[in-house]
């Protein structure tokens, strides 16, 4: 069953914690805001990338994904992008890094 839709920081977390590795967490933020602090387990993948629509085409199609920017915009429109491209499932969170952060939830740095 195919999902695309937008979820609270929350929930992004219960995703996470209930599918563990089945789930791909993709941030598409440029790569210096990444390596600053990130969702743990995140994937870099910039949105203003060089070779970004190039690096998205190659995603497996059949996983699912949790997608993230710094306020929820472009990582909605990503998953839009996603659904007409015709992957499997995808979740993006509202609002964003900003959200998640401003929720207090798990963090980690590329020192970690």
């Amino acid at each position: 069953m195919s999902q695309f839709k937008t979820i609270t920081p929350k929930a992004a977390l219960k995703l996470i914690e209930e599918k563990g590795q089945e789930i791909t967490i993709l941030d598409i933020r440029p790569k210096e805001d990444f390596e600053k602090e990130h969702i743990p387990g995140a994937e870099n993948l910039d949105y203003h990338g060089h070779q970004f629509q190039k690096k998205a085409e190659a995603l497996d199609k059949n996983k699912d994904y949790l997608i993230y920017c710094k306020s929820g915009v472009r990582g909605g429109y990503f998953m839009d992008k996603m659904k007409e491209s015709g992957f499997s499932g995808a979740y993006n969170i509202l609002g964003g890094f900003v959200a998640w952060k401003i929720s207090r939830l798990p963090l980690e740095d590329s020192t970690d």
